[in-house]
């Protein structure tokens, strides 16, 4: 750039100098040339005085003039010519007789020919007899035509030392104008290069950089400008990073999965809750919202809320593992246009199970509910039918009592459950000697184990302490060792293990009963499940000591777990976490 600035400047001087000594050189000229013509038109007019005497003697009138003319100092070639172009009579250097009897006939020549027709006549040429360059001025005079030439070599000599002085002039003026448009362009060049440069860097990315601002005059004031705008810039992209980053954190963070396409279904962003929810790990920025039959559908909902310019709710099923997905697609609108969609997914398996679950429950508490009460009903009709013997009646006040037991106890279990269910912590909680609230559990249900023959033992390897609440530790065992007695089989064994497992204690209560097959354990611990109903209900069960064992582990940290081989017996781990010290 500043290369092209310094060639530009000095290519303008250069041809404006030159074009400036081409319209001098013709003025120089012409006014030598006048000065010329009133010096040489001075001495025809003094030459013409003696007209007389060119008349008498035309070679003496050459020899007489020519003499004085060489006092005079002035260099004036006179010749006489006669009216029909014959020299008679010359003064020059090469002729100093002032005769040249060889001289060609002169009346061809323009100044002898003009002044044949008006009197006088002008010329400037190079002479064919001397070859030099003569103004040429001739006069009728009479019978004869007087023709004086001045030589205009000076002329021609400060012609040629003034074009040199304008050449001179040409390169000075250019070297000088160079070197000035070096130094001048250097002030402009080296501002706009790191304008430039500093406009790159922005551009890409780099909103740090900068220009100095102590540059004179525009330059000073454009790099003012764009320290501003650079400012500025900044400050926006700063904003843009801030929210771009907000946006990113709360995409993320959402439990929902979000994805957004343009109108082509090219993806423009998503979370990573929706990888997750689709199992897939090929979603791309800039792909198609395409590759697999969910995807698929997922684009067929957007393409139905931009045509429809409304917000489509569906409700898909996926597979390994099965779960259910509640989809909302929606049109992202700008201003008239559409810009493409925006996809929300959320994962309703766990809200939809506890639906299922809920609806469950109310039909098994109403089942439960009903048959003991149906069955009171029956027997108080029965009694108010009529008289029954005494038997009789003993029987139905059995039969009344050990459903209104039934009823007690399942409405309890409720309870209980329902309490642990909502407790995030167990207020009664102090540290606790399992082995002692087992021996207790153990000792409550001695009399019917022997009733039914069976063993129970505890087997501990120390003592083990944990926090919790002594009647919830016997509320969970007891369910426990109460189900291993029921469905245990005659003469059989009931076993409590105690051991240590790192910061872990597992309490495993082992039967010697019936087992359980392998298709109920993954739903044993649900309300009101049972493996067996008609058996369960017949020794009692209400279906829910499993479910309160699984929520009283939860509420103290801990879990538990079944293992179970038809005719073998079953196996219940508890595990709940150690209390040091």
């Amino acid at each position: 750039m500043q290369k092209r600035l310094v060639l530009i400047n000095v290519g303008v001087v250069i041809i404006g100098l030159i074009a400036a000594a081409l319209l001098a050189m013709p003025l120089v000229r012409n006014l030598y040339l006048e000065e010329f013509h009133r010096t040489l038109d001075s001495a025809v007019m003094l030459l013409t005085t003696d007209g007389d005497e060119i008349q008498e003697d035309p070679e003496a009138f050459v020899q007489r003039k020519r003499e004085a003319l060489q006092q005079a100092g002035q260099d004036i070639r006179l010749t006489v010519i006669t009216l029909d172009g014959q020299v008679i009579g010359e003064t020059s250097k090469d002729n100093p007789t002032g005769i040249n009897p060889e001289n060609e006939n002169h009346l061809g020549r323009p100044e002898v020919q003009e002044a044949l027709q008006s009197g006088v006549g002008f010329d400037t040429r190079k002479s064919e007899s001397t070859g030099e360059t003569y103004l040429y001025e001739a006069r009728v005079l009479g019978d004869y035509v007087l023709r004086a030439a001045m030589p205009v070599t000076e002329m021609d000599e400060a012609t040629r030392k003034l074009s040199l002085f304008m050449l001179a002039g040409v390169c000075l003026g250019g070297a000088i104008v160079a070197v000035v448009s070096v130094v001048s362009s250097r002030n402009i060049v080296r501002p706009m290069l790191r304008l430039t440069e500093a406009t790159r860097k922005v551009a890409a990315g780099d909103f740090e950089s900068r220009v100095p601002e102590h540059y004179p005059n525009e330059i000073g004031q454009l790099a003012q400008s764009f320290n501003r705008m650079a400012d500025q810039t900044q400050k926006a992209f700063s904003e843009l990073t801030e929210q771009g980053h907000q946006l990113e954190a709360v995409l993320q963070g959402m439990d929902d999965g979000v994805l957004a396409v343009d109108q082509y279904d090219n993806i423009l962003l998503f979370n990573e809750r929706v990888k997750a929810l689709l199992q897939n790990s090929g979603l791309k920025i800039g792909e198609k919202l395409d590759g697999s039959i969910v995807l698929s559908q997922l684009a067929g909902y957007l393409r139905e809320a931009l045509e429809t310019d409304s917000v489509v709710r569906k409700e898909i099923k996926l597979s390994n593992p099965e779960r259910i997905m509640t989809v909302y697609a929606a049109p992202l609108n700008a201003e008239d246009a559409k810009d493409g969609g925006l996809l929300v997914l959320s994962d309703v398996t766990e809200v939809r199970k506890l639906q299922q679950l809920r609806s469950e429950f109310v039909a098994n508490v109403t089942h439960e509910l009903k048959t003991p009460l149906t069955s009171i009903r029956g027997f108080i009709e029965l009694l108010k039918s009529g008289d029954r013997d005494e038997e009789t009646r003993q029987y139905f006040y059995d039969v009344l009592d050990i459903e209104a037991e039934r009823l007690h106890h399942l409405i309890d279990d409720m309870l209980v459950l329902s309490q642990i269910e909502n407790a995030k912590d167990d207020v009664q909680t102090v540290p606790c000697n399992l082995n002692q609230e087992i021996e207790t559990v153990l000792r409550r249900a001695k009399p019917i184990a022997e009733k039914n023959g069976i063993v129970l033992r505890l087997e501990a390897e120390e003592a083990f302490l944990v926090a919790s609440s002594p009647t919830r530790l016997q509320q969970l065992f007891g369910n426990l060792v109460e189900n291993a007695i029921k469905y245990n089989k005659p003469q059989g064994r009931v076993t409590v293990t105690l051991q240590r497992q790192r910061n872990m204690v597992l309490v495993k209560v082992k039967d010697t009963g019936i087992g359980i097959p392998q298709e109920h354990l993954p739903r044993l611990f649900e309300r009101f499940y049972r493996v067996d109903s008609s058996r369960s209900r017949e020794i009692g069960g209400t279906g829910l000591g499993l479910s309160i064992v699984k929520h009283l582990a939860g509420l103290y940290h801990g879990d538990v777990s079944v293992e179970s081989v038809v005719g073998e017996g079953s196996v219940f781990t508890v595990r709940l976490p150690l209390l040091e010290g």
